[in-house]
């Protein structure tokens, strides 16, 4: 029995289409994979973009308080050192009056004025 002359070129050049579809779906998959990993895993992109937020907000957070323990610090000061300051806490927290003033209390007026 004889065999065609091509029959060993058609042979390789289906081998060879079978390769090509095999590293085209391949290295899709692998694309795919490393997309999703580039993206969505616990440290692609978006996990990133969220923590940069998180950062900036953590940031403002903290300049706030500062800001805030700042002037907690100024207000401890003038009360250790400044006797107006410790006697106008003692007037509007307390109540406290000094020897001999007199106190004037005004009971809001219970009708409705027009």
């Amino acid at each position: 029995m004889r065999t065609r002359p091509n029959q060993r070129r058609t042979t390789l050049q289906v081998r060879q289409k079978r390769r090509r579809v095999f590293y085209a779906i391949g290295g899709f998959l692998l694309m795919s994979y490393v997309t999703y990993e580039f993206f969505f895993d616990t440290m692609g992109v978006m996990k990133y973009l969220n923590m940069k937020r998180t950062q900036g907000q953590i940031a403002e957070e903290i300049k706030t308080l500062e800001d805030e323990n700042v002037r907690l610090k100024k207000n401890i000061e003038a009360v250790k050192h400044d006797p107006a300051t410790l006697e106008g806490l003692a007037r509007n927290r307390l109540g406290l009056v000094k020897e001999g003033e007199t106190v004037f209390l005004i009971a809001p007026d219970k009708r409705e004025r027009p």
